[in-house]
């Protein structure tokens, strides 16, 4: 590196450090009820447990792995046996901040979410008055559900399951990357290479902080940014004709570790995703112009710096909240099976 540009890389740096209060800005507030420790813990159950599937096989837990950054390392998630589906898995971590959840932003809560996967026929397929009478048959599960919504009536409800596992999911915030600790003061928490991917990030250049902002680096919004699929994602959902082909924003927080990318899966590692929007995203690959955003225009940076850009999205990894696996559910059934087993529909 020419001496001229150390001294550009150490300005920018010291820049950037001088700014970090600015950086160390609150996260929003958290919509929806406020989790207590009883739902909290019978979300967790019911989120490891396979009984919540129609055969047996699957739980929340097989497309949210917590040894995956709650999400699967596929490019698209698998349901009941074994069948690959239309999307990839996003991770669950701070999705509690969404105001519109999938990722055709159809869910209007986290509750609303729950049902979606859970009575989807491809997914875990449940049926509710089934689901209900197994989970009436187990003591252990009645006397959760009577301690977690001891106010109810009828504590043991559908609506009260997707309560519970909301609960759940709202315990699972990562806002302690090494980035946060930078923008604290912790002045030796980003290395050079990653502050210099920081300023690149935030640079009218690449424009990234547009589409994904501190402090959760998502945003409430639906863009097409020109992948070449053919899902209709946002149209499809409710949305409008002019919407073909958009998809949320994704939050970038822990994106290191939840490849591959993209809501088909379709790019491989955060250089290929980095390279894909240096080419304007889909206009180098022939998507029509009314598929992708306006905020999506191609920019042009050094190899060292797309190596840099990389470098910053790797810090904002935090696995703090990570989720504890239970050694066993109230069913007895297997907890996170490698593989779903082929079983008979239950009863």
């Amino acid at each position: 590196m020419e001496r001229r540009d150390r001294l550009l890389l150490a300005a920018c740096a010291w820049w950037l450090l001088g700014a970090a209060t600015g950086l160390d800005r609150p996260f929003p507030p958290m919509p929806g009820e406020a989790p207590t420790a009883a739902r909290v813990e019978l979300g967790r159950l019911l989120f490891f447990d396979p009984l919540l599937s129609k055969d047996g096989a699957l739980s929340c837990a097989h497309c949210h792995r917590p040894g995956r950054f709650l999400a699967d390392g596929l490019p698209r998630a698998r349901g009941r046996g074994g069948a690959e589906l239309a999307r990839n898995t996003p991770t669950l971590y701070n999705a509690a901040f969404k105001q519109r959840l999938m990722w055709d932003r159809r869910a209007e809560s986290l509750e609303a979410q729950a049902l979606i996967p859970l009575l989807s026929p491809a997914e875990l397929g449940a049926d509710p008055a089934k689901l209900l009478a197994r989970l009436a048959a187990l003591p252990e599960y009645r006397a959760h559900f009577a301690r977690a919504f001891p106010q109810d009536s009828q504590p043991l409800s559908l609506r009260n399951t997707a309560r519970a596992l909301a609960a759940f999911e709202r315990t699972l915030v990562s806002q302690n990357s090494r980035y946060d600790r930078w923008t604290r003061g912790a002045r030796d928490a980003l290395s050079p290479v990653e502050l210099r991917g920081l300023a690149l990030f935030r640079s009218l250049n690449t424009r990234c902080f547009e589409c994904h902002r501190p402090p959760t680096f998502g945003a409430p919004l639906a863009l097409g940014v020109g992948v070449a699929s053919p899902d209709p994602g946002v149209a499809g959902a409710g949305g409008t004709p002019a919407q073909h082909g958009f998809f949320g924003v994704p939050s970038l927080r822990n994106v290191a570790g939840t490849a591959p990318y993209m809501h088909d899966g379709s790019l491989a590692t955060l250089e290929d995703v980095i390279a894909f929007y240096q080419r304007g995203g889909g206009r180098a690959l022939g998507v029509p112009a009314s598929r992708i955003s306006g905020q999506i225009r191609a920019f042009e940076i050094s190899g060292d710096e797309a190596a840099a850009l990389a470098a910053f999205l790797r810090s904002l990894s935090d696995e703090s909240a990570r989720p504890r696996v239970p050694d066993r559910v109230p069913s007895g059934l297997p907890v996170l099976d490698e593989f779903p087993r082929t079983a008979e529909d239950f009863p």
